[in-house]
């Protein structure tokens, strides 16, 4: 009778215990995502709004350099107007009789800087139609016209490299930089959705084992409570058995907390925020940790990664950068020497006065003259003006240029002393890398030895309690034991798939620390203004 009431309390003390200590299900989700690695990878490339901005960085580049380009562009430019001037008179001839005269005027022209060599070349039309009522004008009214040919080529400075090709050059290496920039936070996006990933599957299984845990103490309890009503067992016991299953709840909780943390930062990496259910949806990573790559030579990692690293070719492109500054500078050091050249034909028509009798004479007719024959003298060479020559300017003293020239080779060392710097870095991490993925993968194989063993133990003294043989102290220690080793486990094995992430993202991209800002720094470019050759003349010597 004594065997059979203690069964029946027990029973019925187990089933109240497991009764009262069960907290409500949570609610499923609205959507559950069933998400294997490879997907939430592919999702974060397409739908990460950090890795988003990088990309527009790419173009923001791109349209740097079309920038740039606009320099060799060819400008229009095109006037036409109206004029009226009257002077008062200034020659006994005029008598006390102002002078006036009415234009109409237009001029067009076009101009360019040439990609090769740096020369500057213009064409230009003018015509214009004056009417006078000076008694000194041989035509009324008068229709002239014109057109001209220039080109201004730099002989020393400007002419190999200039600041619209140093423009050039330095945006088509941001915009490759940009580029690279954009691979290296694709690489660090991975690596954060793989460590975001691996990070959940952990924490999901320690709820898991938290939850079982938590379970064992409860049947403890039960046990207790039994063993206590029927005086096998001090009160005692049952208290600390009850205050051991109150801190492994307070542990689930904590666990859980931690789990949907996690599910938020990975939600945050690969879920479109245009989407609707963004917050709601249930992500459920299905992959299992896969077999541990041996590790090659690390000295041959090390060596590739030098070259392919994109953070090292930003580098080296900076420093290429300052090598064009350095270029550009020194050029502008040396004497402008231009070579300016230039070619005008002339024309000019219109209603000719015939006058008669001793000067100024007395008109006596009219001779007309038309806009076909002012084109024919335009370009019959009937009044051509033609310049050829050299013009040569250089700073007495110390220049701007040549201040500026110092401060770009000091810029250009201090470029390349960052790219040894970055590389024993690089090197450094990839070799730290490499003993972390060992080390974690031998703890690894250590937790799980320790985690059999524990729940080896544990088994025993379960044994050993059934039979009287040990208390409920000895099995709550030997629980705490193979959570400990268990939660051991999960944390390995997360150190291990951390440290292979990190190592095969360290080969091509440098770790991103908390608080860093993925973006890419834009260049900035000026306009360089096509100046307009006119070629060379006499000082006070008229053009026309």
């Amino acid at each position: 009778m004594k065997v059979r009431a203690y069964i029946a309390a027990f029973a019925a003390a187990l089933a109240a215990a497991q009764a009262s200590a069960q907290t409500p299900a949570p609610q499923p989700a609205a959507d559950t995502l069933a998400l294997p690695l490879d997907e939430a990878v592919r999702r974060a490339v397409e739908h990460n709004p950090d890795l988003e901005v990088v990309r527009l960085g790419t173009e923001v580049e791109a349209a740097a350099v079309g920038e740039s380009r606009t320099a060799y562009t060819p400008v229009f430019s095109t006037t036409l107007g109206r004029s009226s001037n009257t002077t008062p008179p200034t020659n006994f001839l005029l008598g006390n009789a102002g002078v006036d005269a009415r234009d109409w005027f237009s001029s067009t022209g076009v101009r360019q800087r040439v990609p090769w060599g740096n020369g500057t070349w213009s064409v230009s039309w003018d015509a214009s139609r004056t009417t006078s009522n000076s008694p000194l004008t041989s035509f009324d009214p008068s229709v002239q016209s014109g057109v001209q040919f220039a080109f201004s080529q730099p002989l020393v400075r400007d002419r190999k490299i200039d600041a619209a090709r140093q423009q050039f050059i330095i945006a088509k290496r941001n915009q490759e930089s940009s580029e690279l920039r954009f691979r290296e936070s694709a690489v660090q996006t991975v690596a954060a959705v793989k460590q975001a990933y691996w990070t959940l599957k952990a924490l999901r299984a320690n709820v898991a084992v938290q939850q079982r845990s938590l379970e064992l103490a409860q049947e403890l309890a039960a046990q207790n409570r039994v063993r206590v009503q029927v005086g096998q067992a001090p009160p005692l016991d049952l208290v600390q058995v009850e205050a051991e299953v109150a801190e492994r709840r307070e542990n689930l909780i904590r666990a859980a907390a931690a789990a949907d943390d996690a599910e938020d930062r990975l939600r945050r990496l690969i879920i479109d925020p245009a989407d609707a259910s963004f917050w709601r949806v249930r992500l459920d990573p299905i992959d299992e940790p896969g077999a541990r790559p041996a590790l090659t030579d690390v000295d041959a990692v090390v060596a590739r990664a030098l070259d392919a690293r994109y953070d090292v070719a930003r580098a080296v492109n900076e420093v290429r950068n300052a090598a064009t500054s350095v270029e550009y500078f020194s050029n502008q050091k040396l004497p402008d020497v231009r070579l300016e050249t230039s070619y005008r034909g002339t024309g000019l028509g219109g209603s000719q006065l015939v006058r008669t009798g001793a000067f100024p004479g007395v008109v006596t007719g009219r001779a007309d003259a038309g806009f076909g024959d002012v084109l024919g003298q335009v370009f019959g060479h009937d009044y051509p003006t033609w310049s050829f020559g050299v013009t040569v300017s250089y700073p007495v003293g110390r220049s701007f240029e040549e201040m500026s020239a110092v401060r770009a080779g000091v810029e250009r060392r201090r470029s390349a002393e960052r790219v040894a710097s970055l590389k024993l870095d690089v090197a450094e991490a990839i070799r730290q890398a490499a003993r972390q993925v060992r080390s974690t993968a031998e703890r690894e194989e250590a937790a799980r030895a320790g985690a059999t063993l524990a729940e080896q133990r544990l088994d025993v003294e379960r044994r050993r309690y059934d039979a009287g043989l040990s208390t409920s102290f000895f099995v709550t220690q030997a629980q705490r034991d193979l959570l400990q080793a268990q939660v051991n486990l999960l944390q390995a094995t997360l150190d291990c798939q951390s440290a292979l992430v990190s190592f095969e993202a360290l080969q091509l991209a440098p770790a991103i620390g908390d608080g860093d800002a993925i973006g890419v720094s834009g260049s900035n470019v000026v306009s360089v203004p096509t100046r307009t050759p006119g070629g060379i003349f006499r000082p006070g010597a008229s053009v026309f």
